[in-house]
């Protein structure tokens, strides 16, 4: 008896599966303690990941994968950039993956400039947290597997993408690693479907400009972008640790994150009513004083602990007693 021919799977899912294998590889090259044409290998991966999986998308909604008039499939950002136009990704999630897919094509052909640690972070960071969003929009009974936790150790003192960006862009007179950097970020984000920017287009986009960013994609990229850095916590025993986002100012695009230990009794020694009777008033006085004088959300002058899943508990520090006293 001739054994029954095993059903091949369709072609999209095969697609997608060997996009998540990618991107798992890149994930697992990008933490390795052994970094030899780490940063190369990381791009291929997560290029090869994004490239399988908007072709997955094409196929799935019956568009065709092929160059026209031809047998051969294409290329990785006019995938990328045939999503943009279907509608399935928006412009953000498509710079982010294009400047990853320019940098993979770069270090195919010649060696990479150098990339600061925060935009490789930055590009990572969003090009797997997008590619997951993607998957869960299109595919979600295959998005299962993708809820792994990844541990990421940094113990430098870092900033941000926008801030090395920034620092690329000022240095594109003086060194030409720099110059090429910000050229092959900025042809990412400028591929019209069809064909990159050169490097002769991109020097005759910025002569004789005394600012160069205004004049860039990258810039108006950074200007509706987020930033991440990724920062390891350590709350030891009796300690709460928080993060906290501040408004920063529009000209510091460095914005690091800054970690405060607080031991609460010593920092913040005063509750409600013992405030109130140090200053010689009622705790509803206290209260409403320390909203009028804005101590309140201060961490100068006050912090709000939890004590049950709905109660908080409100602790005043010295500069808050001080500040009270004298008012």
């Amino acid at each position: 008896m001739t054994p029954k021919k095993k059903r091949q799977r369709r072609e999209y899912l095969r697609l997608l599966d060997k996009s998540k294998e990618a991107a798992e590889c890149a994930i697992d090259n990008f933490n390795r303690t052994k970094s030899a044409f780490s940063t190369e290998a990381t791009l291929m991966l997560l290029g090869v990941a994004w490239e399988l999986l908007a072709k997955a998308i094409l196929v799935h909604t019956k568009k065709t994968i092929k160059k026209t008039n031809s047998e051969d499939s294409i290329s990785a950002e006019v995938a990328v950039s045939r999503l943009l136009s279907e509608k399935k990704i928006d412009k953000h999630h498509s710079d982010i993956v294009q400047q990853i897919i320019s940098l993979r094509n770069a270090s195919a052909h010649d060696v990479l400039p150098d990339i600061p640690i925060e935009v490789q972070h930055h590009l990572m960071y969003y090009a797997c947290k997008f590619y997951r969003e993607i998957i869960l929009a299109n595919f979600k009974g295959h998005a299962s597997d993708l809820n792994q936790h990844y541990l990421s150790l940094s113990f430098g003192n870092l900033t941000t993408y926008a801030d090395k960006v920034h620092k690329a862009v000022s240095q594109i007179r003086k060194k030409d690693s720099a110059k090429t950097l910000v050229w092959l970020l900025e042809r990412g984000i400028t591929f019209d479907g069809s064909k990159y920017l050169t490097q002769k287009q991109f020097d005759a986009k910025i002569k004789g400009k005394s600012r160069t960013l205004p004049y860039l994609e990258l810039g108006k990229h950074l200007n509706g972008s987020d930033m991440v850095r990724i920062v390891p916590v350590e709350a030891p025993k009796n300690y709460t640790a928080d993060l906290v986002l501040r408004k920063g100012n529009s000209n510091d695009l460095s914005l690091p994150v800054v970690l405060k230990r607080t031991d609460l009794e010593k920092d913040y020694p005063y509750l409600t009513n013992e405030l109130a009777t140090l200053i010689g008033k009622n705790t509803n006085f206290v209260a409403k004083a320390v909203s009028v004088l804005g101590l309140k959300g201060n961490e100068r002058f006050h912090q709000t602990i939890r004590s049950s899943k709905s109660g908080e508990i409100q602790r005043y520090s010295e500069a808050a007693k001080s500040r009270l006293q004298k008012n």
